[in-house]
């Protein structure tokens, strides 16, 4: 048959908020009868909604009439529920109680539900009963035979022990010669065993390691949940060796930049976007806690140990990891085959994108000189400035790909490109006549060519007439649209005439509009007419 339980049971809706924190009435009482089953009972909630209670323990704060008790509630994780009975001498202090509910998470946090509190009334059959003292006064006398009596075995005792002591401490000093004749024995062994001591030996041989790792330069690295914090906000961490065991301590201001030391104790600077506070500490500090604004947050296992610089191996390729200052030089044999430094690409990711060298940095990169890559291929080598030396408009630069070298985001030219370019301008400057097709009469005189040279000047051409025509006036040729003057009226020319008169002279005009190409004015009606005084640079044109 089931056991039946009964409860008498107080309790309400506790909300998780920092908005109100008055303690709350339960308005009810139990009696100091009420033995086993005086239940507090409390079903935790979050902005309206039942509050998930796992990885965690509950634990109740009450204080009354001549008792304080912290003691573990029962938690129901699927009803989001807190419950704790009251026992037996708790329930015998009748009186008002203050009480207040914590949760408690395994990682570390923990925080007040709320603050309640209740009554314990006094039962009828409690208030009957009456404390009985007894008291029994012995005769003087019987008291002085009696520590008479006392003394005397007293006095007998300690000539025993005296004795006893005396016995054992020659036993003692026998002993003591007798170890240290053995100890001079095991000192003699581990000198011939040539055994290094835990500290302060030093080896004078060769020390093998067949290790992976092998050895490690290490220390305590303290990480602590402090949350985020305003500008100004004094922090303080603190150490300790258990719960109730605090130590060393240091008080950091949220948003400086300086290091925060005491003794072995390091914090380092805590920004307003830190939730965590970080450092050295002595790996014997098993707990730390921040205290903010009055607030204790204790934590245990918050410091651990941390490898700063590891010497090991991975199979047979022996390694070195970590940040090291090097104070003295680093020297390399050219006559060794393998001897310099190089970057290992065998395990990069193909999509990672990557700049490694040498340089100088105070935190950030100040200068660098290195290669860059994506994956396993090599794109380019700097010498670069900056935080970002490794960009083309901060370093000289040689992209692989391109073949091209810069300097700060300016394509160097190289001798070899210079060279191309004459060429190229050289065979521009060969080019072939363009003749022109002859109108209203105007024929070719001296067996030439009637035309022009068009000549490549970036996205002009200069213009070059040539030939010679009879004697005439008008119109005689039209110049194609893209080679027409860089003009806004006619282009006049002064032409030769072929005479030995200084007064046979002709006028030419270019037309920027429509390209006429005409005679407008001759000295001789015979000689015939040269168009090579023609030269003019055209508008602009799409190259």
């Amino acid at each position: 048959m089931a056991e039946n339980k009964v409860y008498k049971d107080l309790g309400t809706e506790l909300e998780i908020s920092s908005a109100h924190q008055n303690s709350i009435d339960l308005k009810g009482s139990f009696s100091t009868q009420d033995i086993k089953t005086a239940r507090l009972i409390f079903d935790i909630e979050k902005d309206k909604m039942p509050f998930p209670l796992s990885s965690l323990t509950a634990s109740v704060y009450l204080k009354g009439n001549n008792f304080v008790l912290q003691d573990t509630c029962s938690v129901n994780r699927e009803l989001s529920q807190v419950t704790y009975i009251l026992d037996d001498d708790t329930i015998k202090h009748h009186g008002a109680v203050q009480a207040e509910l914590y949760l408690r998470y395994n990682q570390g946090q923990s925080l007040s539900v709320h603050k309640f509190h209740f009554t314990i009334d006094q039962a009828l059959i409690d208030q009957d009963l009456d404390v009985i003292y007894q008291v029994y006064i012995r005769d003087l006398e019987d008291i002085k035979v009696e520590y008479i009596q006392s003394f005397d075995n007293l006095d007998t005792e300690l000539r025993q022990m005296i004795e006893g002591l005396r016995a054992e401490i020659t036993t003692l000093k026998s002993d003591s010669s007798a170890l240290s004749t053995k100890s001079d024995t095991l000192e003699q062994k581990l000198i011939a065993m040539d055994a290094l001591k835990k500290s302060g030996d030093t080896a004078t041989g060769t020390i093998n390691n067949t290790a992976e790792s092998a050895f490690n330069v290490s220390c305590g690295y303290l990480r602590h949940y402090v949350g985020l914090q305003q500008a100004g906000t004094i922090v303080r961490i603190q150490i300790g060796t258990s719960s109730s065991k605090w130590g060393d301590y240091v008080d950091v201001t949220v948003g400086g930049t300086e290091v925060v030391i005491n003794g072995d104790l390091r914090v380092n600077p805590i920004s307003t976007s830190t939730t965590y506070a970080t450092g050295l500490a002595p790996l014997t500090a098993t707990w730390t806690k921040s205290i903010i604004n009055g607030v204790e947050k204790p934590a245990s296992n918050t410091v651990t140990l941390k490898n700063l610089l590891e010497f090991g191996r991975n199979g047979e390729k022996p390694f070195i990891k970590g940040s090291v200052e090097l104070d003295g030089a680093m020297t390399f044999d050219i006559s060794k085959t393998n001897s310099g430094i190089y970057y290992d690409a065998s395990n990069v990711a193909e999509s990672l994108s990557w700049a490694r060298g040498s340089g100088v940095r105070s935190g950030d990169r100040l200068a660098e000189m290195g290669i860059s890559g994506v994956g396993k291929t090599i794109n380019s080598a700097y010498i670069g400035t900056g935080a970002a030396p490794y960009l083309k408009a901060n370093s000289l630069f040689i992209d692989f790909r391109t073949k091209v070298m810069s300097l700060f985001g300016i394509d160097i030219e190289t001798v070899l490109g210079s060279q191309a370019k004459i060429d190229t301008f050289k065979r521009s400057m060969n080019t072939a006549t363009i003749p022109l097709t002859l109108k209203n009469g105007f024929t070719a005189q001296n067996s030439s060519v009637v035309g022009y040279l068009a000549i490549p000047l970036g996205n002009r051409y200069l213009v070059w007439g040539k030939g010679w025509i009879n004697a005439a006036t008008g119109v005689f040729a039209t110049m194609p649209a893209a080679f027409l003057p860089d003009e806004i009226y006619q282009t006049a020319f002064a032409g030769a005439q072929q005479s030995s008169s200084a007064a046979n002279q002709s006028n030419l005009y270019v037309n920027p509009t429509n390209g006429n190409f005409e005679v407008v004015a001759i000295g001789s009606t015979t000689a015939a007419v040269s168009l090579a005084s023609v030269i003019y640079i055209t508008k602009e044109v799409s190259v």
